[in-house]
């Protein structure tokens, strides 16, 4: 059973509240708008979802709930039907497709059918080579699986840049997205090498001797005063580490992180209270590194946006879009579901009837018994 469930949502009967009920005899689509219209495929995938979410929320307080034990008419999730509960989980994500569509469309943003293609590579591969036996057997095709998971995706960028990118109707200056970096990211470099060895009688791991932590301890330091004495670079660092431990690949890390970003483990720590500009040396567990974190408003000036020119040179770009992109992301968030709140829409109720979550779950089951 655990194979079956790897994708995402759920579903349940279309007893709900719609907005508009459409009553048709047509089950081939499911939800639409003025503007776009989901096919029941796609439907169907997100009932698939909210089936799963409902056995993993289930499985928070019963780790051994199966498909097989619940019962989606009377297992309650939160005060709901566990159905109810997997219908509401599915429409949530047909809502915000329906709703970045017409924003989109709003907008002036589309997703061109090249985009769409290049992009759908991966969901294609999945589809084909691990889930299209289930899938045909729910009665999802291809391209409305790809539809369904990567459509949202792709118009939630072409939305979020008419808002905020460069020309964007909420346009984020240069000078704001320079302010929140200095004050929110870190950038750093480290080197390490390893206090301990493993016996080549026992197998086992032992710490290595004292004369051998001394050398490297000097050879640490030796490298922390390259970049704070002698203008060196990280690069030097790397090329002397190779000498002195007589080694092709070195074991270093460069990154920048927002704050927010950083694990809360020793190493993590060390970096957070290094001094910027300064390279430090420090034994975390059982390993000895050399850490540099560097002077963050340095570091702004190798901000680009996608459309800017770059030259053959720069070794390192660190992305406008990604740093707008954490900058609103509340915002955005807060944009897609006050729209969301407004979406009209209409519900095809012989589709969602036809396709509910009970024929999703009992599908899924006969699966799993001829495993």
């Amino acid at each position: 059973m655990k194979n079956i469930f790897k994708c995402a949502a759920a579903v349940t009967m279309a007893a709900a509240l719609a907005c508009s009920a459409g009553c048709t005899g047509d089950t081939k689509w499911s939800f639409k708008t003025d503007h776009l219209s989901l096919t029941s495929g796609m439907w169907i995938s997100y009932t698939f979802d909210g089936v799963n979410n409902a056995l993993q929320k289930v499985k928070e307080t019963d780790e051994n709930a199966t498909l097989e034990t619940m019962d989606f008419n009377k297992q309650e999730i939160d005060g709901q039907l566990a159905k109810d509960w997997a219908y509401a989980d599915a429409k949530k994500q047909v809502i915000r497709y329906l709703t970045l569509d017409k924003l989109a469309a709003d907008l002036g943003a589309e997703v061109s059918e090249e985009t769409f293609n290049s992009s759908k590579y991966y969901y294609s591969y999945f589809y084909k080579n691990y889930y299209s036996e289930m899938y045909e057997k729910l009665g999802v095709s291809e391209d409305s699986y790809c539809k369904a998971y990567l459509m949202p995706q792709l118009l939630s960028d072409e939305v979020f840049k008419k808002l905020y990118d460069k020309g964007g109707t909420q346009e984020v200056s240069d000078k704001e997205v320079e302010t929140y970096f200095v004050d929110n990211y870190v950038s750093y470099y480290y080197v390490s090498c390893d206090l301990t060895t493993t016996d080549a009688d026992s197998g086992e791991s032992k710490e290595v001797d004292a004369a051998t932590k001394e050398k490297y301890s000097t050879n640490f330091r030796k490298y922390a005063a390259m970049l704070n004495n002698d203008g060196k670079t990280a690069k030097d660092v790397a090329e002397q580490y190779k000498v002195d431990f007589s080694v092709e690949t070195v074991p270093e890390t460069t990154e920048t992180k927002h704050k927010d970003d950083m694990s809360t483990d020793d190493l993590n720590k060390a970096i957070l209270e290094a001094e910027e500009g300064k390279a430090v040396t420090k034994e975390i567990g059982t390993k000895l590194y050399m850490i540099y974190r560097y002077k963050i408003q340095d570091k702004a000036a190798k901000i680009k946006a996608a459309s800017d020119e770059t030259s053959d040179d720069e070794t390192e770009i660190i992305s406008r879009e990604d740093i707008v992109k954490k900058m609103k992301s509340d915002d955005f968030e807060k944009y897609v579901s006050d729209a969301e709140d407004k979406l009209d829409y209409t519900r095809n109720d012989a589709c969602v009837h036809k396709y509910d979550v009970l024929r999703t779950v009992n599908i899924l089951v006969d699966l799993s018994k001829q495993q």
